[in-house]
């Protein structure tokens, strides 16, 4: 994939797993559900069994029409496979994937992000987050509010639908008043971040990912965020992304 960096206006940014490590803090909230689970042995059996299946609702849900609320359905799926009320499982679910997490993420941002933020703000090129969870909140955790100009979930009233649905994608751009060719995704996983992009005519990079993408994959694989700075800001001809490819 080519990216003509001149054309570039906006960037888009996906959350988990792209604004911070999500292996690290998986490994963080693992430990802390661990404790948990020593000193409340009668409701450890529950967190964990809500907890994995609120998430295998989601994968569900990704390819899914729904007809009504998104977080109503991938709540409703995860109580019917749980086996748990839809009280237990909004407590659960609140504490161990929204409150908990919060005061552990800034730990684990990539090193380069900050950075690169704000080289991007000094060259004036307007940015958006599209979540398939609400962001808000983690943004503020991390203190990078400040950068963003659109917040976008999969839960909004406009979207409504998990990516690689390009609904959430496109409404993130049309808030922005930018353009797909203009655009460029920034995620983490290429089977969902990549494929949204794909389907909303957007260009995309895949941090993290180790080696090339082919021609085939439709996005640029790229190692973290300094690497990134330097293909999108160096001068030309110096490391400019001509024809981005290698992480």
């Amino acid at each position: 994939m080519n990216v003509d960096r001149r054309q570039i206006t906006t960037l888009v940014f996906d959350v988990d797993g792209t604004l911070y490590r999500q292996s690290g803090l998986r490994r963080a909230m693992l430990l802390k559900l661990l404790v948990h689970a020593v000193q409340n042995i009668g409701s450890s059996f529950a967190t964990f069994r809500i907890l994995r299946e609120y998430r295998r609702a989601q994968e569900v849900l990704r390819e899914t029409h729904v007809d009504g609320d998104l977080t109503a359905a991938q709540m409703r799926i995860a109580c019917q496979r749980s086996g748990y009320s839809d009280a237990i499982v909004s407590q659960t679910v609140t504490r161990w994937m929204e409150h908990e997490p919060a005061p552990l993420l800034e730990r684990f941002m990539d090193p380069g992000l900050r950075s690169f933020l704000t080289a991007a703000k000094g060259r004036r090129l307007r940015m958006g987050v599209l979540s398939d969870y609400p962001a808000a909140d983690k943004l503020a955790a991390m203190k990078l509010s400040e950068f963003f100009e659109v917040v976008v979930s999969a839960q909004d009233a406009a979207v409504n639908r998990f990516k690689p649905h390009p609904s959430g994608l496109l409404e993130v751009l049309r808030r922005l008043g930018a353009t797909p060719p203009q655009a460029l995704y920034i995620g983490d996983r290429h089977d969902v971040d990549a494929a949204v992009a794909r389907a909303a005519g957007v260009h995309c990079v895949i941090l993290g990912r180790r080696g090339e993408a082919t021609a085939a994959e439709g996005f640029t694989a790229v190692a973290n965020y300094e690497r990134l700075e330097k293909l999108l800001f160096a001068p030309d001809g110096a490391d400019g992304p001509g024809a981005p490819t290698a992480a």
